[in-house]
């Protein structure tokens, strides 16, 4: 299996420690006799896999979070991880019908692998190693139950992402503008951004950079194109609302320099010039060494008016037991580990929001990281995600609605954009039939 990462865990563990990790079968207060001179028999070893698609898991959080959990309490598993990466790509493995377990990755991407027809529904591998789904939010399981056609679960929650905006606290004081807050609306944003967007010494400060389209349209979940009759779905008031307030934003003077508009990650963390950004959470925990050298904090993120308190879109990552597993029961214990109260606290300690609806938990979201102390961060948690509108037509849409802030920027009228996205879009996805 090419580009395999194998992580062996000590098989090898005390009897009792091995009997405190549930095993199936015997009632919490049941007694069992010992027969004299009989030693308890340890689990046989098995060996689970899993493909991480994307790579959207990084070593140091599979380790932290998957690894170690598992090498406590379930020392008779060995892990291994198989990247995509050349040669190892989804196709490549189930073409050499060597597919593995698990599938890992993000519920935006799911549609990949359900077209490969590797989704096994784990309704019964749930009720049979008791694993209780009532623990997840609802809207995460629902996100993962919209796959299916009657109920099927096809998946498991494993960690959320949930978006906030971040602001740079140096320019604000620089300039003597007030803070952004809490619940604020797009409108407000950018006219916030407006007081701050200037030459200044040389540089060029941006107040707000509104960031992707998509990200944006996520905030109204908004659907990209109707699977029925295969055609964009742009020439809607939503779209025009986006494109507006896209619009909005780059007609703010001094924004657009020398035909730049996309300022975006980097002129946050690395440059520095710009005030606010809307990101995503994972993105504020991967930039952690950058933001240990800033003056900073966030923000809920932001919204339209009568879409206030709503956050972006559903976006989970997950972990599927495929149809062509040949250890469902070990995947599932896996699976009981992972989600635990213990590993998904830790995951919300070190900055990765748990999928859990136990607000003890959101409660100590990221206060083992230097880096987040003092800051406004259960503002992840004053918004609540949607329910996406997911197609495999969506990133064929996405790119014309994505190409389209670079005549934004060029002044075109938000009409005009919008009949050409839906021209381009209408002739690209008729291609495809």
């Amino acid at each position: 299996m090419k580009s395999a990462i194998k992580y062996l865990l000590p098989s090898v563990m005390a009897a009792g420690v091995l009997a405190g990790c549930g095993s199936q079968g015997t009632a919490p207060n049941e007694t069992v006799p010992e027969a004299k001179g009989a030693a308890v028999k340890p689990p046989e070893p098995v060996t689970v896999t899993m493909y991480n698609h994307f790579n959207n898991i990084s070593d140091e959080r599979l380790q932290q979070f998957i690894i170690g959990p598992l090498k406590q309490k379930l020392p008779h598993v060995t892990f291994e991880v198989v990247k995509h990466d050349k040669g190892s790509t989804i196709d490549d493995l189930v073409g050499a019908k060597n597919f593995t377990d698990f599938y890992y990755g993000s519920n935006v991407g799911f549609p990949t692998y359900m077209n490969l027809q590797l989704q096994h529904d784990m309704n019964g591998l749930i009720k049979q190693h008791g694993l209780d789904l009532s623990r997840i939010d609802p809207i995460f399981m629902d996100a993962i139950k919209m796959f299916g056609e009657k109920g099927e679960v096809y998946g498991v929650p494993f960690s959320a992402n949930v978006g906030v905006m971040l602001y740079n606290k140096t320019i604000f004081d620089k300039f003597a503008v007030p803070y952004p807050k809490d619940g604020m609306t797009w409108e407000e944003v950018i006219e916030l951004g407006r007081r701050l967007t200037r030459t200044d010494g040389g540089v060029n400060y941006i107040g707000f950079d509104p960031g992707r389209v998509a990200d944006v349209a996520s905030g109204l979940s908004l659907p990209y194109a109707d699977v029925k009759t295969v055609k964009p779905l742009i020439d809607t008031d939503n779209w025009r609302t986006i494109f507006s307030m896209f619009k909005a934003a780059y007609e703010v003077p001094g924004y657009v320099n020398n035909g730049k508009y996309d300022y975006n990650a980097n002129g946050f963390f690395k440059d520095k010039n710009v005030a606010m950004l809307p990101v995503w959470a994972l993105q504020v925990v991967n930039s952690k060494a950058e933001l240990s050298k800033m003056d900073w904090d966030m923000v809920s993120l932001p919204n339209f008016r009568e879409s206030l308190g709503r956050g972006r879109s559903v976006d989970i990552h997950l972990l599927a037991v495929s149809n062509v597993s040949k250890n469902k029961d070990a995947a599932l214990e896996v699976l009981k580990i992972i989600t635990s109260d213990e590993v998904q606290k830790m995951m919300s300690e070190f900055g990765t929001p748990s999928v859990l609806k136990n607000e003890e938990i959101k409660k100590v979201y990221g206060s083992k990281l230097p880096e987040f102390q003092g800051k406004n961060v259960q503002a992840l948690f004053k918004t609540k995600p949607g329910l996406p509108v997911i197609t495999k037509f969506d990133g064929t849409v996405s790119f014309y609605t994505e190409a389209a802030r670079k005549d934004i920027a060029a002044g075109k009228d938000v009409n005009s954009i919008i009949r050409t996205i839906q021209e381009q879009a209408t002739q690209k996805l008729s291609e495809l039939k």
